[in-house]
């Protein structure tokens, strides 16, 4: 156990002060999840309906089942290469985990592999916003009219994200978030659902009908556990739980059940002014991939808006929850990562495996060859863009990176 100045690939710090009084306010307002906190959701996303529920996974999981009742479809086509949580929540649902390769270099799907997956028996298509990066949603949309497939956005990693003036997560039929620990704003853990479908609005107040509240017990927990993650985020103490294996820090599980329940009060108080959290923690995020983009001699442009094909940090664009670069291969990825310095600095792999990969899934899949995906898999680190990045610990990531690509090392940034 090495004691030094650690770096979280993701998260940041909520004070002991707004935990203790969010706590204290959520006894006085039992009902305001629903009450307030879903309405300004929905209105400052400009939605018809929001929901907020116990965690990205479950927020899609409970869409994926209002969506099959609509239609009794089974499918769910999802990037071969995406979070674990999102076939765990297919599988929750009931549904069928059909993954579709990515784009050479990049996050959204292979077009050209993508069409002829588009048949009468499929759900829906997951439009994945990576990173922050935005997914060409309007392409996904105006592919699937043809055949009445439903776009499901996933902007787990988006919130707060701008694509031609939607905000990500509304440009689809329905669109994901996730408050989990880590993403864009985060009271822990959570989810929300957002639609302007009124009949998807009312498949969804369907499912959720019984869905029950929030335990004491969990609310407990939860507390503890943002004090803990409050306390221990911080570089100077970060090393103590970076070094305890019980706590699988950054690794990717696929969860093959997981709680279902409604966001807590407490928690949605935490959260009382998230659209000015969001733009003060975009702020940094955007400042620091900035850095990234002048700092590191990689090639390949800023990642791209799939819509406009501006960068995606231009203007309005999307702050990078994590900085991508791809490497020329696992080889050059293992010896970045295996460095001392590089993990002390929050330099971290993704998903360490394409969705065929996922061992709960062996047999279920009609396709296990994805050759985009798996070369993203081998050769994709991120770096840390949160708000406890320095000017110190940026020039240090750059000039690790750097000294591997001067090597004759193929990196680029990856879009």
């Amino acid at each position: 156990m090495k004691i030094a100045r650690t770096l979280a690939p993701v998260g940041y710090p909520i004070g002991l002060g707004e935990l203790i009084r969010a706590a204290a306010w959520a006894f006085r307002s039992p009902q305001y999840r629903s009450n307030v906190f879903e309405p300004e959701l929905a209105r400052g996303l400009n939605v018809r309906t929001a929901l907020a529920v116990s965690s990205g996974k479950a927020a899609l999981a409970l869409t994926l089942l209002a969506l099959s009742r609509l239609t009794g479809r089974r499918k769910v086509i999802i990037p071969a290469y995406t979070c674990y949580s999102v076939p765990s929540a297919i599988v929750k649902a009931g549904l069928q985990v059909v993954p579709c390769d990515v784009a050479q270099d990049g996050f959204d799907y292979d077009y050209a592999r993508l069409a002829p997956q588009l048949g009468p028996d499929v759900l829906c298509v997951l439009s994945v916003h990576l990173f922050g990066i935005p997914a060409d949603t309007r392409r996904l949309l105006q592919l699937c009219r043809e055949t009445s497939i439903f776009v499901v956005e996933d902007a787990a990693q988006a919130f707060g994200g701008v694509s031609q003036g939607r905000r990500l997560g509304t440009i689809g039929d329905v669109g994901i978030f996730s408050l989990g620990r880590g993403k864009n704003i985060t009271c822990g853990s959570g989810g929300v659902i957002v639609t302007s479908s009124q009949p998807i609005a009312d498949a969804l107040r369907e499912v959720t009908r019984q869905l029950p509240s929030a335990s004491v017990a969990q609310e407990v927990v939860t507390f503890a556990t943002l004090v803990f993650l409050s306390l221990f985020i911080l570089p100077r103490l970060y090393w103590f739980p970076s070094a305890l294996p019980f706590l699988k820090l950054g690794e990717t599980i696929f969860h093959e059940d997981f709680p279902v329940h409604w966001l807590s009060n407490f928690q949605a108080l935490l959260l009382r002014e998230w659209e000015q959290q969001l733009r003060a923690l975009d702020r940094v995020r955007l400042e620091n991939a900035q850095h990234y983009f002048d700092d590191l001699d990689v090639m390949g442009d800023r990642p791209e808006d799939s819509a406009t094909h501006q960068p995606a940090h231009h203007g309005h664009g999307v702050p990078l929850l994590r900085f991508p670069v791809l490497l020329r291969g696992s080889a050059d990825k293992h010896r970045v990562l295996s460095d001392l310095d590089g993990r002390a600095l929050g330099m971290s792999i993704m998903y360490p495996a394409t969705v065929a990969r996922i061992e709960q899934l062996s047999g279920q899949l009609t396709e296990t060859s994805f050759p985009h995906a798996e070369a993203v898999a081998d050769r994709l680190i991120t770096l840390p863009t949160h708000p406890l990045v320095s000017a110190s610990d940026r020039a240090r990531v750059c000039a690790l990176v750097n000294q591997c690509s001067s090597s004759s090392v193929e990196a680029r940034v990856a879009s």
